[in-house]
């Protein structure tokens, strides 16, 4: 593991990072993440639990909501922020009562007892050209981001494609699951894309009961579906901002993690240039999902 400063092309350092296996991880709350992955490592799951694996800002929050209150029999939403694996102490994240946890590693560094039992992965994967203009907002108000408050997006857009910042780059983290997904064919996996979700919620709650093997009633599910769509969840969430949410934003009035969850907005963005850079290395990274730009 080795310590870095990331720096723009003008020299200025923009964020600090471990890198540990190849992959970049913030210093300022994933400080000691070889410490974190080496507990995980050794810690115990049940056949029962689940994980939603996604790349950051693909629908997260979103997925793990509507995981929660298909698992707990509800349509009341959580308080608390989602169980990341890889910044939740372990003790804490053994006190998970329903099973249901988050994560955004790659097959290689998820828990070795999760994997080994084959608990289920639901994995949401999102355009990533919306993806690129979600992060960019959302990084710039978090304390991984302070000294990014000030980027162009055509500066961020490079470094983040490239995989400079943190995390890997997306291509290679969604072909790092397709692939496990390919080697591993027995272990349960569910593929969701966000843009099929938005245009069909309803449909995309009882696909998720169904491979959670959960007898849920139509009336739940109707239930689930609309307090989950996105309008009626940010209010909600933004007027109970849970203050566990301090260890990643200084921001207060705001839940940072929603913003619009529009699709297509990538298009009042993204230069024509930046587009076919995203459209390039994904047709080469031969993903076998299907991207939807809308």
């Amino acid at each position: 593991m080795s310590r870095k400063d990331v720096t723009d092309p003008s020299g200025k350092v923009v964020m600090q990072v471990v890198e540990y296996n190849g992959v970049f991880f913030s210093v300022s709350y994933m400080g000691n993440i070889v410490e974190q992955l080496k507990q995980l490592k050794d810690m115990i799951f049940r056949d029962s639990d689940v994980c939603v694996i996604s790349y950051p800002k693909s629908g997260t929050h979103w997925c793990y909501e509507v995981v929660c209150m298909l698992r707990n029999n509800s349509s009341e939403y959580h308080d608390t922020m989602p169980p990341l694996i890889e910044l939740f102490p372990v003790e804490k994240l053994q006190q998970v009562s329903d099973g249901v946890y988050v994560s955004h590693l790659t097959p290689q560094h998820m828990p070795n007892n999760f994997m080994a039992r084959k608990c289920k992965l639901i994995n949401i994967y999102r355009n990533p050209k919306d993806l690129a203009v979600s992060y960019f907002n959302f990084v710039k108000k978090t304390k991984p981001g302070e000294l990014m408050k000030d980027m162009e997006f055509d500066v961020f857009f490079d470094m983040y494609w490239r995989g400079q910042l943190c995390r890997c780059p997306w291509t290679k983290y969604v072909k790092a699951w397709t692939n496990f997904e390919e080697e591993n064919p027995s272990h349960p996996i569910l593929n969701l894309c966000y843009e099929d979700m938005k245009k069909d919620l309803k449909a995309h709650v009882k696909k998720i009961a169904d491979f959670l093997k959960l007898e849920t009633s139509d009336e739940l599910i109707s239930e689930i579906a609309n307090a989950c769509e996105f309008k009626a969840m940010s209010d909600y969430k933004n007027r109970n901002i849970p203050a566990v949410l301090s260890i990643v934003t200084d921001v207060k009035d705001e839940h940072v993690f929603y913003r619009k969850g529009e699709a297509g907005e990538w298009k009042n963005w993204l230069k024509v240039a930046q587009s076919e850079a995203v459209d390039t290395a994904v047709e080469a990274a031969k993903i076998p999902l299907e991207i939807k730009y809308t």
